[in-house]
């Protein structure tokens, strides 16, 4: 059973929130190995929207789905060819799809998503540090 999580509403409940969601989806790199796909932390932005419907509860809703994973991976590949943010870093990588996501379920406005990478960026040894350190 998942337990819906409140949206966090302060600076450090999003820093421990994307250190939950990272760690979530790498949790899952020995179980896609076992069921042989190779996959490392630089391919975890893919599972970005789902850990997001997971940590919301909103798994079943397959317009929930398409919205999370439109809105993020659309982002995400034009943010890419654009250069405008390092997606060369897993957790960067990761994190953008992450609240954007959010952004695609409408929890999030544009101007609180960029606060939260912004957040991100300032914050990145500390998240590094924090999903290193299992």
């Amino acid at each position: 059973m998942t337990q819906t999580r409140a949206i966090p509403t302060s600076n450090e409940g999003w820093i421990i929130e994307i250190i939950e969601a990272y760690k979530d989806a790498k949790a899952a790199i020995p179980f896609a190995e076992a069921a042989g796909k190779m996959i490392s932390e630089a391919d975890l932005f893919h599972m970005a929207p789902l850990v997001c419907l997971k940590f919301r509860d909103l798994l079943s809703s397959e317009e929930s789905r398409t919205k999370a994973k439109d809105a993020a991976m659309g982002s995400y590949i034009a943010n890419q060819e654009a250069g405008n943010r390092n997606m060369n870093d897993p957790i960067i990588a990761f994190s953008f799809c992450y609240i954007i996501a959010h952004y695609g379920l409408g929890l999030l406005d544009d101007e609180k998503c960029q606060s939260i990478l912004m957040l991100v960026e300032t914050h990145l040894e500390k998240i590094k540090t924090a999903v290193a350190g299992e």
